[in-house]
C-alpha cells in the first residue's frame, strides 16, 4: 500500500508518494482554472513513476492555496448576513483598531473592502442573554424570511447567520439556519456557533464570514475532486490539511473552509516537526505571486 501527499500552490503542484519500495517525488504545473485537474494528473505521471496503481493507494493528504488565494484576491462568494437587530455593524466596526489609529484618509481594509456589504447584512429580531444563554426575544422567523427573499432577488448564494451569546446558546441560529436552507436550496448556510464558537462578537463574525466568502467555491473544488479521483480508480480516503498542521475530512472542511487559509504552509511546517528535522531558519514557500512563511518553535 501508499500514501501521497499532494500540495496546490497558485504556481505549481507538489506531489510526493510513499510506498513499500521507496519514496517518489514529482511536480506539474498548477490549472487554476480547474485545480483537479493538476492534481489528477500530477497522480497519474507519479503512480507510473513509482510503479503503483492507483488502487493501492490508501490514503491522500492534500494541501492546498484554494482558499487563500480567493482571500487575497477578493473573489471569493458575495455574502448574505442575517444577524441580531442593531448590531449589522459588527463586521465594520470590528475592534476600532487601525493601521494608523490617527489618520483618517489611510485605508481600512475590513471597511473599505467588507466580506459582507452593508447591505447585504440584515438585522433581524431575536435576543439572547448571558450568562445563561436565556431567550428573552424569540426569534421572529418572518423577518427571516424577508431577509432570504431580499437574498434571492440579488442573487446571493452564500449566506452566514450569526446572532448575539450564540456561544452560549445556538438555539436561534439553528432555527435559521433550517429556514434558510429550506428557502434556498443549494446555497452554502453557516453559523457563527458552528465555524467559531467562541467569546467575543467580532472574532465570531468575523471568522464566519470569511468561511461563508470561501466557502462555496472551495467546498466546490474539494467536492469536484473527490468525485474525480473516486472516478479515476482512487479509492484511497482523501484528507485535508488544515492551517494548523492537522488534517480533516472533505466534508468537515467543505462546511468550515476557513480552516484552510494557511493549509499548504501549515502543512509544511508541521511535516518539518513529524519528520524529526530541525531547523534554524523559518521555512518559507514561494509561488509566481507571493510568499508563505512558517516559523516553528523547537527546544534546543
Amino acid at each position: 500500500m501508499a500514501r501521497v501527499g499532494v500540495d496546490v500552490g497558485g504556481t505549481n503542484t507538489d506531489l510526493v508518494i510513499e510506498a513499500d519500495h521507496g519514496v517518489y517525488f514529482h511536480k506539474v504545473a498548477s490549472t487554476p482554472h480547474d485545480q483537479s485537474e493538476g492534481v489528477l494528473q500530477g497522480l497519474s505521471e507519479l503512480c507510473d513513476q513509482a510503479g503503483v496503481k492507483p488502487d493501492q493507494i490508501d490514503l491522500i493528504v492534500h494541501g492546498t492555496t484554494v482558499a487563500t488565494n480567493i482571500t487575497l484576491e477578493r473573489n471569493g462568494a458575495e455574502v448574505g448576513m442575517i444577524t441580531t437587530r442593531n448590531f449589522r455593524d459588527i463586521l465594520h466596526i470590528g475592534r476600532h483598531k487601525r493601521p494608523h489609529n490617527f489618520s483618517l484618509h489611510f485605508d481600512v481594509p475590513w471597511q473599505s473592502q467588507p466580506l459582507v456589504k452593508r447591505r447585504n447584512r440584515i438585522p433581524v429580531t431575536e435576543r439572547i442573554m448571558p450568562p445563561s444563554g436565556e431567550i428573552v426575544e424569540p426569534l421572529n422567523e418572518n423577518e427571516v424570511l424577508e431577509a432570504v427573499a431580499l437574498f434571492k432577488k440579488r442573487g446571493i448564494q452564500s449566506v452566514v447567520i450569526g446572532f448575539l451569546f450564540s456561544f452560549l446558546n445556538d438555539a436561534h441560529e439553528r432555527q435559521a439556519k433550517v429556514i434558510v436552507e429550506r428557502e434556498m436550496p443549494g446555497a452554502f448556510v453557516c453559523t457563527s456557533s458552528d465555524v467559531a464558537n467562541v467569546l467575543r462578537e467580532y472574532e465570531r463574525f468575523s471568522t464566519a464570514a470569511m468561511n461563508a466568502f470561501v466557502g462555496p467555491s472551495t467546498s466546490y473544488y474539494l467536492s469536484n475532486l473527490q468525485e474525480k479521483l473516486v472516478s479515476q480508480g482512487y479509492r484511497a480516503n482523501l484528507r485535508v490539511i488544515q492551517s494548523n498542521g492537522s488534517i480533516s475530512t472533505v466534508e468537515a472542511c467543505s462546511q468550515r473552509a476557513v480552516t484552510m487559509l494557511m493549509s499548504g504552509p501549515g502543512g509544511w511546517c508541521d511535516w518539518r516537526k513529524i519528520r524529526g528535522i530541525v531547523v534554524r531558519y523559518p521555512q518559507y514557500d514561494h509561488g509566481r505571486y507571493r510568499w508563505y512563511i512558517c516559523r516553528y518553535q523547537y527546544d534546543s
